[in-house]
C-alpha cells in the first residue's frame, strides 16, 4: 500500500477533471485518494491515464482509486452506514489516510483548482508574527462572517444561520484583535475559493450576477476564531493536522449540502476544549 504523512481526500462522479490533473502534479509529494460512487464512471482510471501522460507513473505513486466493488472488500465496519450517492463516502478515504500515515490530510472537490503548483498550509502551531489576528463575536451573536474580513462583507459563507444576519449586521460584520498568544494551535485550516464561492442558495438567488466573479483579499492575514465564537467551514479546500483527526467524521444522516455544516459546528466546540483553533486564510483555489 502506498504510504505517507500528506493526503488528499476527495470523492466524485465525474470524469478526471484539470483540478485531478493538478493534484497528481504537485511540487511535493502529496498522495490522493479519490472515492467512487455509483455515478462515477467505470472507465475513471483509463480515462486519466489516456488524457495525461504524467498520470501513468503518478497513478502508482501517488494515486489510490478506489471504485465501489473495491470499497466493499474494506474491513470498515462504517460502510455498512454509508449510502450511494452520498458525499459522506468520503469517510472511507480520511480512514484510508489514517491507516497509511497521514499527519495531514487536505479536502477538496473535483472542481477546486489550486492556483500554484503546491497546496498551502501552514504549520500547525503558530506564532503572532505567522497569525497575527484573533475573530472574536460582539454582544448580539455568536457568529462572526468570515467573508467580511476578507473583503466582502455582503457575501456570508453556506450554513451562516440566516436569523443571524441582521444581529452581526448590528454590532458590526466582524471584530478582530491582536493575536497576543504566545502559540496558537491552528488544527483546522480553512482557506477561501475565488470566483465562485461557497455560499448558500440565498445569496445565490438574490446576487446572481457576482457569481464567478468574486475576488477576495490576497492581503489579509490569517485569522483564527476565539473561543466561544463561530463560523461555518466546508470540506471544498480544507487541512487538518493529525491532533484534529476525530473531527473529520461526516454525517450520514443529513442533506449533502449540510453534513459538513454540521460536522463543523460541533467539531468548532470541541477544538476549544482541547486548546485548538480553526482558522482562515486567503484564497488558494479557483472555484
Amino acid at each position: 500500500p502506498i504510504r505517507g504523512d500528506k493526503w488528499i481526500v476527495i470523492t466524485t462522479i465525474h470524469y478526471p477533471t484539470p483540478a485531478i490533473h493538478k493534484f497528481l502534479n504537485l511540487t511535493t509529494p502529496w498522495n490522493l485518494i479519490v472515492i467512487a460512487d455509483r455515478k462515477t464512471p467505470s472507465d475513471w482510471l483509463h480515462h486519466l491515464t489516456s488524457h495525461n501522460s504524467s498520470a501513468s507513473s503518478s497513478s502508482s505513486s501517488r494515486l489510490l482509486f478506489l471504485s465501489l466493488q473495491q470499497q466493499q472488500s474494506l474491513r470498515f465496519r462504517i460502510l455498512q452506514h454509508l449510502p450511494h450517492g452520498s458525499y459522506a463516502r468520503k469517510n472511507l478515504g480520511y480512514l484510508i489516510a489514517i491507516q497509511c500515515g497521514a499527519q495531514i490530510i487536505f479536502e477538496s472537490d473535483d472542481d477546486n483548482l489550486v492556483e500554484t503548483g503546491d497546496i498551502f498550509h501552514l504549520p500547525k502551531l503558530l506564532r503572532p508574527q505567522q497569525l497575527p489576528w484573533l475573530a472574536f463575536h460582539r454582544q448580539r451573536s455568536l457568529f462572526v462572517n468570515i467573508y467580511a474580513s476578507f473583503g466582502h462583507p455582503h457575501i456570508w459563507p453556506r450554513g451562516f444561520p440566516l436569523e443571524q444576519l441582521r444581529n452581526i449586521t448590528e454590532d458590526g460584520w466582524h471584530s478582530l484583535r491582536q493575536n497576543q498568544q504566545n502559540i496558537t494551535r491552528a488544527y483546522i485550516q480553512q482557506y477561501l475559493a475565488d470566483l465562485d464561492p461557497d455560499v448558500d442558495a440565498i445569496y445565490r438567488l438574490a446576487h446572481p450576477m457576482t457569481i464567478g466573479r468574486v475576488l477576495f483579499d490576497r492581503d489579509q492575514p490569517p485569522i483564527a476564531l476565539e473561543p466561544f465564537t463561530f463560523s461555518p467551514y466546508n470540506t471544498q479546500n480544507t487541512v487538518t493536522h493529525y491532533e484534529a483527526f476525530w473531527g473529520l467524521y461526516l454525517p450520514v444522516t443529513t442533506t449533502f449540502r449540510v453534513c459538513d455544516i454540521w460536522r463543523g459546528y460541533w467539531v468548532q466546540r470541541l477544538l476549544w476544549d482541547i486548546g485548538g483553533h480553526l482558522i482562515f486564510g486567503r484564497s488558494t483555489v479557483e472555484q
